[in-house]
């Protein structure tokens, strides 16, 4: 939904008077950018709002953007308060598994973020850099969007986690590498790669090392297929493991088949320089 400029003015004006309390006439032309940026963002929130009213709006110009911009603050602000409702519901259990960049984005960072957000005159700034990289790419968008969507990948991410023992997940970490508590990686990445190399392998998912002949086999399930064609064995590999241990969440498995791209290409070239141990607890 496309307004014109003089559409929106009368609504930045508006955002003026409320951020200067009416005790004065003008503000920079910073913070009038910032004022237009923050109507643009919850006219955007109005339409990609999926509760919004499917009404055709009849009024004339200013008046309907006046009211997409009301229906889109709104929106902003049930965002907000859904996103922490879902934060609350997992921090309680949030387990970082000795990795700081996790804990210091999630534990200490999003609550910073509910605390400092301003979504009447700057909804388009999410404040923090959101460091751990969750495998959906959250980079491009900005404000409640931006932590919103952070919150549900590590929601998937912890309920990944929550199957499986603690000892497990520290031990194909610390096989990733013994200064993985250092590192900006994703760890739900990890874990899953060294699950899906024990299916290959016809291997228990334990925190043992591989056997000769497990090796073997997944040396030669890797040799057997071309890249796309691994690709494809590890999705219905996953598609497998959501079934069977996450009662078919397919929100889950779409998350986790977003690392198997890369995963398969780093796992041929594993195997062609006999590096296994480089991605998998060898």
């Amino acid at each position: 939904m496309n307004f014109e400029t003089e559409e929106l003015l009368p609504i930045v004006a508006e955002l003026a008077d409320k951020y200067t309390g009416k005790e004065s006439t003008s503000i920079t032309y910073e913070k009038a950018r910032q004022l237009m940026e923050a109507v643009l963002y919850c006219i955007h929130e109005y339409e990609t709002d999926p509760v919004k009213s499917q009404e055709l709006l009849t009024m004339d110009g200013k008046t309907e953007a006046k009211r997409i911009y009301s229906l889109g603050y709104e929106a902003v602000l049930r965002n907000v308060k859904e996103a922490q409702i879902l934060y609350n519901k997992i921090i309680p259990d949030f387990k970082y598994y000795e990795n700081w960049c996790y804990y210091d984005t999630f534990a200490k960072g999003i609550p910073s973020f509910f605390l400092y957000y301003d979504p009447r005159f700057q909804p388009q700034n999410h404040i923090l850099t959101l460091d751990y990289p969750v495998l959906y790419p959250v980079n491009s968008l900005r404000g409640i969007d931006a932590i919103s969507a952070f919150v549900k990948c590590v929601s998937l991410e912890q309920g990944f986690f929550g199957k499986m023992p603690d000892e497990y997940v520290l031990h194909v970490l610390r096989a990733y590498s013994t200064d993985h508590g250092e590192l900006i990686i994703n760890l739900a990445g990890i874990v899953l790669r060294n699950i899906l190399g024990c299916r290959m392998a016809g291997k228990r998912v334990n925190t043992q090392g591989y056997t000769p002949g497990e090796l073997e086999r997944l040396i030669n399930y890797v040799k057997r297929h071309k890249t796309a064609s691994l690709e494809q064995e590890m999705e219905g590999l996953v598609d497998e493991l959501v079934r069977s241990v996450y009662d078919g969440q397919d929100e889950m498995g779409d998350y986790l088949k977003a690392d198997l791209h890369d995963y398969c290409f780093e796992l041929k070239n594993a195997v062609k320089n006999q590096c296994l141990d480089s991605i998998l607890a060898i």
